[in-house]
């Protein structure tokens, strides 16, 4: 098995907001594939964050793609004019969203995860933090309307398998913390 070989891209993005490529592609066999469309969304930070109490800090939101309230962690994208690495964005979001401010040396990377690996180049990154506490205010943007949840570690089990969490990168980096034995 070979990876195939990219021989161009072109830019077909409908807004800024949505960056699409359009990419040509050469398979081992020599087949050219020329309509392979690709979102180039930045990538996202997580942060599975846990109070002093022992409970886990997620949020509610409501998410366009799925068109409904979802149970997720705190997480944005990286932003070029906004952030350096991914750790400050993993600060600035955990305050943005939950009202939680913490220094980037309380920030253990846990992994990452592929969001769409086949139509995505977007990686999620996941961070843990412990013993956070609300030590500030959420600072939403306009058009986010957030409700931050507590929840045990087991509580969390019980609705991924229930169903009512079913965000696929927040299971993809529960069962990644629990596997790596940090929750």
């Amino acid at each position: 098995m070979k990876k195939w070989k990219l021989l161009k891209t072109k830019d077909v993005s409908p807004s800024s907001y949505f960056p699409i490529e359009k990419r040509t592609y050469q398979r081992p066999d020599g087949v050219i594939i020329n309509d392979f469309f690709v979102d180039r969304l930045a990538d996202p930070v997580h942060v599975l964050a846990v109070t002093r109490q022992k409970k886990i800090v997620m949020i509610k939101m409501y998410k366009q793609g799925t068109d409904e309230l979802m149970i997720q962690f705190p997480a944005g994208r990286f932003e070029t004019k906004k952030h350096t690495n991914y750790k400050q964005v993993a600060v600035f979001e955990l305050e943005e969203e939950a009202g939680i401010r913490v220094l980037p040396d309380q920030l253990t990377f846990v992994g990452k995860v592929a969001e769409g690996s086949t139509k995505s180049t977007a990686t999620a990154y996941a961070y843990f933090a412990k013993d956070v506490e609300f030590n500030s205010k959420q600072k939403l943007d306009d058009n986010e309307e957030i409700e931050v949840l507590l929840f045990t570690p087991a509580e969390i089990d019980q609705m991924i398998t229930d169903g009512k969490i079913w965000d696929a990168t927040a299971i993809s980096i529960w069962q990644l913390a629990k596997l790596k034995e940090i929750i």
